[in-house]
Protein backbone atom coordinates (compact mmCIF):
# COMPACT_ATOMS: atom_id res chain seq x y z
CA UNK A 1 0.00 0.00 0.00
CA UNK A 2 1.21 3.61 -0.27
CA UNK A 3 0.86 6.21 1.93
CA UNK A 4 -0.88 9.56 0.88
CA UNK A 5 1.45 12.51 0.60
CA UNK A 6 -1.47 14.55 2.87
CA UNK A 7 -1.09 11.56 5.72
CA UNK A 8 0.39 11.76 8.86
CA UNK A 9 3.76 10.18 8.95
CA UNK A 10 3.91 6.80 10.65
CA UNK A 11 5.71 6.24 14.02
CA UNK A 12 8.17 3.13 13.31
CA UNK A 13 9.76 0.87 15.99
CA UNK A 14 13.01 2.94 16.85
CA UNK A 15 14.58 -0.53 18.63
CA UNK A 16 17.38 -1.71 17.10
CA UNK A 17 16.38 -5.49 17.80
CA UNK A 18 13.08 -6.63 17.94
CA UNK A 19 11.27 -6.92 21.36
CA UNK A 20 9.35 -10.42 22.46
CA UNK A 21 5.86 -9.26 24.09
CA UNK A 22 4.48 -11.36 26.39
CA UNK A 23 3.62 -11.46 30.18
CA UNK A 24 6.37 -13.77 32.32
CA UNK A 25 6.94 -14.23 36.07
CA UNK A 26 10.10 -12.71 37.27
CA UNK A 27 11.87 -11.95 40.57
CA UNK A 28 13.88 -8.63 41.42
CA UNK A 29 16.01 -8.68 43.54
CA UNK A 30 19.19 -5.91 44.75
CA UNK A 31 23.19 -6.55 44.22
CA UNK A 32 23.20 -8.13 47.44
CA UNK A 33 20.56 -10.74 47.16
CA UNK A 34 18.46 -9.29 49.62
CA UNK A 35 15.31 -7.47 49.26
CA UNK A 36 12.95 -9.93 46.51
CA UNK A 37 9.98 -9.26 45.13
CA UNK A 38 8.26 -10.86 42.27
CA UNK A 39 7.30 -8.48 39.14
CA UNK A 40 5.89 -9.43 35.26
CA UNK A 41 8.45 -9.42 32.47
CA UNK A 42 7.45 -7.48 29.42
CA UNK A 43 8.62 -6.31 26.22
CA UNK A 44 12.14 -8.66 26.70
CA UNK A 45 15.33 -8.86 23.90
CA UNK A 46 18.88 -9.77 24.14
CA UNK A 47 19.63 -6.53 25.55
CA UNK A 48 16.77 -5.79 28.38
CA UNK A 49 13.50 -6.00 28.78
CA UNK A 50 10.59 -3.95 30.68
CA UNK A 51 9.38 -5.04 34.52
CA UNK A 52 5.44 -4.07 35.86
CA UNK A 53 6.77 -3.58 39.63
CA UNK A 54 5.12 -1.77 42.22
CA UNK A 55 7.79 -0.02 43.47
CA UNK A 56 10.06 2.68 41.79
CA UNK A 57 13.47 1.60 40.44
CA UNK A 58 16.51 3.66 41.39
CA UNK A 59 17.44 4.72 38.01
CA UNK A 60 21.77 3.73 37.67
CA UNK A 61 21.31 1.25 40.11
CA UNK A 62 22.23 -2.61 39.65
CA UNK A 63 20.04 -5.75 40.72
CA UNK A 64 19.34 -9.20 39.26
CA UNK A 65 16.42 -10.46 37.43
CA UNK A 66 15.31 -13.90 37.67
CA UNK A 67 13.23 -14.96 34.58
CA UNK A 68 11.38 -18.55 36.75
CA UNK A 69 10.03 -19.44 33.93
CA UNK A 70 13.06 -19.83 31.50
CA UNK A 71 15.35 -20.68 34.93
CA UNK A 72 17.60 -17.65 33.69
CA UNK A 73 18.75 -14.84 36.21
CA UNK A 74 20.44 -11.25 35.14
CA UNK A 75 22.33 -8.91 36.44
CA UNK A 76 20.53 -6.12 35.01
CA UNK A 77 20.90 -2.06 35.49
CA UNK A 78 17.87 0.15 35.86
CA UNK A 79 17.83 2.69 32.72
CA UNK A 80 14.25 4.44 33.03
CA UNK A 81 11.07 4.44 34.85
CA UNK A 82 7.96 5.00 33.90
CA UNK A 83 5.16 4.85 36.66
CA UNK A 84 5.19 1.12 37.42
CA UNK A 85 7.56 0.07 34.77
CA UNK A 86 11.23 -0.05 34.48
CA UNK A 87 13.54 -0.36 31.72
CA UNK A 88 16.39 -3.02 32.29
CA UNK A 89 19.65 -3.28 30.67
CA UNK A 90 20.96 -6.91 31.00
CA UNK A 91 24.78 -6.55 31.82
CA UNK A 92 24.85 -10.24 32.29
CA UNK A 93 23.06 -13.71 31.72
CA UNK A 94 23.04 -16.62 34.04
CA UNK A 95 21.44 -19.85 33.37
CA UNK A 96 19.97 -21.51 36.53
CA UNK A 97 22.69 -24.69 36.24
CA UNK A 98 26.15 -25.97 37.45
CA UNK A 99 27.77 -22.78 36.00
CA UNK A 100 26.07 -20.81 38.57
CA UNK A 101 28.82 -18.59 40.24
CA UNK A 102 28.92 -19.51 44.15
CA UNK A 103 28.06 -15.61 44.83
CA UNK A 104 24.98 -16.24 43.20
CA UNK A 105 23.47 -19.44 44.97
CA UNK A 106 20.54 -17.47 46.51
CA UNK A 107 19.00 -17.15 43.30
CA UNK A 108 18.52 -21.11 43.69
CA UNK A 109 16.23 -19.71 47.07
CA UNK A 110 14.47 -17.21 45.37
CA UNK A 111 13.66 -19.64 42.33
CA UNK A 112 12.10 -22.23 44.42
CA UNK A 113 10.20 -19.66 46.63
CA UNK A 114 9.05 -18.12 43.15
CA UNK A 115 7.88 -21.59 41.70
CA UNK A 116 6.21 -22.32 45.22
CA UNK A 117 4.24 -19.22 45.27
CA UNK A 118 2.89 -19.99 41.62
CA UNK A 119 1.82 -23.40 42.26
CA UNK A 120 0.10 -22.40 45.03
CA UNK A 121 -2.30 -19.32 43.70
CA UNK A 122 -2.81 -21.98 40.92
CA UNK A 123 -3.94 -24.37 43.49
CA UNK A 124 -6.37 -21.65 45.55
CA UNK A 125 -7.66 -21.14 42.03
CA UNK A 126 -9.26 -24.22 41.91
CA UNK A 127 -6.08 -26.23 40.19
CA UNK A 128 -5.35 -30.20 41.32
CA UNK A 129 -1.98 -29.58 42.88
CA UNK A 130 -0.65 -32.13 40.72
CA UNK A 131 -1.15 -30.02 37.84
CA UNK A 132 -0.20 -26.37 39.58
CA UNK A 133 3.49 -28.22 40.26
CA UNK A 134 3.79 -29.92 36.57
CA UNK A 135 2.19 -26.04 34.95
CA UNK A 136 5.23 -24.09 36.95
CA UNK A 137 7.80 -26.40 36.11
CA UNK A 138 8.30 -27.43 39.87
CA UNK A 139 9.36 -31.33 39.42
CA UNK A 140 11.30 -33.27 41.89
CA UNK A 141 14.06 -33.72 39.22
CA UNK A 142 14.18 -29.52 39.93
CA UNK A 143 14.09 -30.43 43.46
CA UNK A 144 17.31 -32.22 43.52
CA UNK A 145 19.32 -30.38 41.00
CA UNK A 146 18.98 -27.52 43.75
CA UNK A 147 19.45 -29.21 46.81
CA UNK A 148 23.11 -29.10 46.33
CA UNK A 149 23.26 -25.57 46.72
CA UNK A 150 21.82 -25.13 50.03
CA UNK A 151 24.92 -24.67 51.73
CA UNK A 152 24.14 -23.28 55.18
CA UNK A 153 20.91 -22.18 54.41
CA UNK A 154 18.25 -23.50 56.77
CA UNK A 155 15.38 -21.56 54.93
CA UNK A 156 16.06 -22.88 51.72
CA UNK A 157 16.86 -26.31 53.41
CA UNK A 158 13.15 -25.89 54.93
CA UNK A 159 11.77 -25.15 51.38
CA UNK A 160 13.33 -27.86 50.00
CA UNK A 161 11.63 -30.32 52.00
CA UNK A 162 8.12 -28.95 52.49
CA UNK A 163 8.35 -29.18 48.59
CA UNK A 164 9.28 -32.68 48.36
CA UNK A 165 6.72 -33.23 50.93
CA UNK A 166 4.22 -31.36 48.62
CA UNK A 167 5.15 -33.43 45.15
CA UNK A 168 5.26 -36.93 47.03
CA UNK A 169 1.46 -35.86 48.47
CA UNK A 170 1.07 -34.96 44.81
CA UNK A 171 1.65 -37.70 43.48
CA UNK A 172 0.33 -40.54 45.88
CA UNK A 173 -2.36 -42.41 44.31
CA UNK A 174 -5.85 -41.08 45.87
CA UNK A 175 -7.71 -43.32 47.74
CA UNK A 176 -11.53 -43.72 47.47
CA UNK A 177 -13.31 -42.31 50.80
CA UNK A 178 -15.33 -45.02 53.00
CA UNK A 179 -18.94 -45.45 52.78
CA UNK A 180 -20.65 -44.75 56.14
CA UNK A 181 -22.66 -48.39 57.33
CA UNK A 182 -20.04 -49.91 55.22
CA UNK A 183 -17.97 -52.59 56.29
CA UNK A 184 -15.73 -51.98 53.25
CA UNK A 185 -12.53 -51.06 54.27
CA UNK A 186 -11.03 -48.20 51.70
CA UNK A 187 -8.85 -48.95 48.70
Amino acid sequence: MHRNAGAHPVAFEQRKLPRKTGVLSGVLVDGNGENPSDCIIRDINAHGVAVVHPKRLPVGAQIYLLDTGNRTAYLARVIWNNADRSGLFFVRSYAMGLGLPPKLKFLWRLLLEAKLRQAERAIAAGIRADLAFCSVGLTRELVHRMAPHTGADMIFQRLLLRTLRLLNGTAAPRRRPRMPGSNQSPR
